[in-house]
């Protein structure tokens, strides 16, 4: 296994996941419109899909930009197969499309029931106090974020910026490394080593590990147990360092220790 990537120093600034890292524990918000819109939306023919997907299933692309989120849904085999049945036919991108409406359709009113993961708005502010900027990147839209600022005000106050999978050229989200591309231009970091990424999906690790940056999987979304996160380690190749929380990386930052704790993963006896 490839060993992470290594922050020069301490850093200078912070980019971190939304659902999952920085706030809704569990990163369930997005699961539950993603399972409304495959249960309840209708096809062209005026069928509801019906399709039952299980909420692990779900978890397995959360972090993605959303529609390629769908797309791979629908490929995955116990999804397919209800798809064929029901239908008689694979699916296409105008059921991608309409599953994806769907989705929003669900997930906007949604942004009420997004909740505070313990500690991280405190730290978040001690980060800002130390002058660090903390940048925020999503697989959701812009029109979503808006919706959880209104929920979480917040986050106004901790944030230089937030990147969004539709801010970027023909929606290139994650596992691209775009979105860290840009929370770097917006904070004038000119190199990926003096910064971490932080977050909850494989698709966050991967995003660092193309940017070149080192990154961080913390298990307080979809991943939620160090067993789960080891086994995204494996699966990509690289040795990430694992916390319970954004709490526990922006702690480190502050005491100066984080680049010591990546290169060695001691951590937690990591």
């Amino acid at each position: 296994m490839k060993s992470a990537f290594e922050l020069s120093g301490k850093p200078q600034l912070l980019i971190v996941d939304g659902g999952g890292t920085l706030f809704d524990p569990g990163s369930v918000v997005p699961a539950y419109a993603f399972q409304g819109s495959f249960e309840g939306s209708l096809a062209e023919d005026g069928k509801p899909y019906g399709i039952d997907v299980k909420f692990d299933t779900v978890m397995i692309y959360m972090g993605m930009n959303k529609l390629e989120h769908i797309r791979k849904l629908l490929g995955e085999p116990e999804v397919k197969g209800q798809f064929d049945k029901r239908f008689g036919r694979s699916s296409s991108d105008i059921d991608s499309q309409i599953l994806y409406e769907g989705f929003k359709e669900r997930l906007y009113p949604s942004a009420s029931r997004n909740e505070e993961i313990p500690g991280v708005k405190e730290a978040a502010y001690r980060l800002k106090e130390a002058g660090i900027p903390m940048v925020m990147t999503t697989g959701y839209d812009r029109r979503m974020v808006d919706e959880i600022r209104k929920v979480l005000p917040w986050l106004d106050e901790v944030l230089l910026a937030s990147v969004t999978t539709t801010d970027i050229h023909r929606n290139k989200g994650r596992p691209a490394p775009f979105m860290i591309y840009r929370a770097l231009e917006i904070a004038g970091i000119e190199n990926p080593a003096y910064a971490v990424n932080a977050g909850d999906t494989e698709v966050d690790t991967l995003s660092a590990d193309n940017a070149n940056m080192p990154g961080i999987i913390v298990t307080s979304g979809s991943l939620k147990t160090k067993k789960d996160a080891e086994r995204i380690n494996r699966k990509v190749g690289r040795n990430h360092l694992i916390l319970d929380s954004l709490v526990d990386a922006i702690n480190f930052t502050l005491d100066g220790t984080l680049a010591d704790i990546i290169v060695k993963r001691d951590y937690r006896a990591n």
